[in-house]
Parts: structure tokens; C-alpha cells; sequence
């Protein structure tokens, strides 16, 4: 995975990127990323709650069926762009923090050992350098990306 520098959003804000490439096709990706059946292997054990609609509520339910992140689905392009606002609500400190967005962009990895190969690339922006969220959120990232790329390679 390769975390690409991060770029001012705002002068009190900054956007975190991350990418991944998965030996498999982006329609698999895409199914991974969105289908509870399979958050729950790779998104801390997490049901993903949405119908995936431009304005519909997005929640990430712990195993105790209690929210740990909360947004709205802003675009949903299958299988190449999700974008999302994302508002923590794992803990109480976490919640403290502004919604933020971030984007999942999918797109056939030139290059890669399998042609059928996705390269996925991560954005979330809008976070408050040094923050608790920043802090906690680039190792979570990097975590489940591989947790992502580990199932769909399956």
C-alpha cells in the first residue's frame, strides 16, 4: 500500500490518501466494499447499512449492532467512485470531530502482475492535522485495505 502525500483541503485541513493494489476485477472490489455480508470480514467486524442512493444514510454497525461510523452516501458510481461524508462515532472523543468525506475510486490497475487487477485508491479529507480522528483514522485505513485486498483475492 502506498500512502500518497497529503494535500491541504482547506488551511485547517488536510486530505489523506491511500492505495492499494487487489488481484482481482473491480466488480469483485465493489461487491467486497459494499455488501454487508463482507464488511463484516474486513471492516472491524462491521454490517455496512445503506441503499447506496445519493443521500441515503451509510452505517457501519458493530458486532453489538451499535454505530462506530455514521454518513450519507454522496455519489455512488459502481464499480469505479463511492464517495461518502463520514462521521465517527466509535467513541466519545471521536465524535467530537466535523464530518468528513471520503472517497473510494476503483479502477483497473495498469501493469499489475493480473490484468484483471484493481487499483484502489482511498481519500479522505477534511481532517484536522494531529487530531484524535487523523491519528486514529491513517492506521485504520491502511488496515482495512489490506483486510479488503486479503478477502477479494480470495
Amino acid at each position: 500500500m502506498t500512502p500518497s502525500p497529503e494535500s491541504p483541503a482547506s488551511p485547517e485541513s488536510v486530505t489523506r490518501e491511500f492505495t492499494i493494489v487487489v488481484e482481482a476485477p473491480p466488480a469483485r472490489v465493489w461487491e467486497a466494499l459494499l455488501s454487508p455480508e463482507y464488511t463484516t470480514e474486513w471492516w472491524f467486524a462491521n454490517t455496512v447499512e445503506s441503499s447506496w442512493e445519493a443521500g441515503a444514510p451509510v452505517t457501519y454497525l458493530d458486532e453489538d449492532g451499535l454505530a462506530s461510523v455514521a454518513g450519507v452516501v454522496l455519489e455512488c458510481s459502481p464499480p469505479e467512485h463511492l464517495a461518502t461524508t463520514f462521521r465517527p462515532v466509535w467513541s466519545e472523543e471521536a465524535a467530537r470531530h466535523v464530518e468528513t468525506r471520503v472517497d473510494w475510486m476503483l479502477t483497473v490497475a495498469d501493469g499489475a502482475a493480473d490484468p484483471e487487477s484493481t487499483r484502489v485508491r482511498l481519500r479522505h479529507s477534511g481532517l484536522v492535522p494531529g487530531s484524535v480522528l487523523d491519528h486514529e483514522t491513517a492506521p485504520g485505513w491502511e488496515y482495512l485495505l489490506e483486510s479488503l485486498k486479503a478477502l477479494a483475492e480470495r
